[in-house]
């Protein structure tokens, strides 16, 4: 599927509309009701639906499916494949570091109810990964490409420590991976079609001064 050439911030709250509209309860959406819950300006929102090309507001509110169809146009989701894939279990993630932020990730409820799942956790430091409890499976670092192959892992959580972090990315895609969401503060080089996010804290933080 095509995607529409929007802005990578549009495209990030847009990806959290999308998620916010697949739990409202009416048929009809407006944008001070997506302010309320977002907290972004009314008139940032109809910006952003303007770059999507969807122009369909009325006085009383936008209609919830078709602002959700748009978004999943523009963002190249595919509702009918999405919902495909939740029936068959979802789309399989790891998360890479288990220090205390990786830790803090350690139970699948934080993916409930959206098409991805997390089947395993890796560290380097065996005793984390005999330590540690989660809701899924922990492994040595070492196993990564064979654990990743055995349960059809595509996405990767990557929370180790920054100096690690190019290493670790680097196994992951020999292993398979096709995306990484980043959650160090190290800018990570990855070959071409390998799907990188980068959530580092300390940046968000720098952004809202």
């Amino acid at each position: 599927m095509q995607e529409i050439e929007i802005p990578e911030v549009t495209r990030k709250r847009m990806a959290g509309l999308y998620q916010l509209l697949k739990t409202w309860p009416g048929d009809k959406i407006t944008s001070a009701a997506i302010s309320g819950s977002t907290g972004w300006k009314d008139s940032l929102i109809r910006h952003d639906l303007w770059l999507l090309g969807f122009n369909k507001g009325v006085s009383n509110g936008y209609r919830r499916d078709e602002l959700q169809k748009a978004i999943s146009l523009a963002l190249g989701i595919e509702t009918d494949k999405e919902s495909e894939e939740v029936s068959n279990g979802g789309r399989n993630c790891c998360i890479v570091g288990l220090g205390r932020l990786g830790a803090a990730l350690l139970d699948d409820q934080i993916t409930e109810g959206s098409l991805f799942k997390i089947k395993a956790g890796f560290d380097s430091n065996l005793y984390r990964v005999e330590v540690l409890r989660s809701t899924f499976p922990l492994y040595p670092a070492s196993e990564m490409k064979r654990v990743i192959k055995e349960l059809g892992i595509e996405y990767a959580i990557l929370t180790v420590k920054n100096e690690s972090a190019q290493q670790m990315a680097d196994k992951l895609i020999d292993s398979g991976i096709k995306g990484i969401v980043n959650m160090t503060d190290l800018v990570l080089k990855v070959p071409d079609g390998i799907k990188i996010q980068n959530l580092s804290i300390m940046n968000a933080l720098n952004m809202v001064i």
